[in-house]
């Protein structure tokens, strides 16, 4: 079954400048920089496990982290975007 695309963020701390720039070649072929250390994307679970995987192969997990967040905004009102960016209009269709 299908799943749609859902609001994804990725957030990473990498200790190394290689790795990082490893890290971010992956995320930019799977998503958009929203900050220097924040991507986002619309994903469906399909994608999101391509990425994960594609990410693990370059991380030291002793030392880096990254985190993938599913968001699912359960009321218009609850949505929010300040400055640059995404805008708040762009997250409509999670709703539906």
């Amino acid at each position: 079954m299908d799943h749609p695309p859902e609001f994804t963020v990725i957030c990473f701390d990498i200790a190394n400048d290689r790795r990082r720039r490893q890290v971010v070649r992956v995320l930019q072929s799977f998503a958009e920089r929203a900050q220097e250390s924040v991507f986002e994307a619309w994903l469906d679970a399909a994608q999101r496990r391509r990425l994960q995987a594609a990410l693990s192969r370059q991380l030291q997990h002793s030392e880096d982290r990254v985190a993938i967040y599913v968001l699912s905004p359960s009321d218009w009102a609850d949505i929010v975007s300040l400055g640059r960016g995404l805008p708040a209009e762009d997250f409509h269709h999670a709703l539906l």
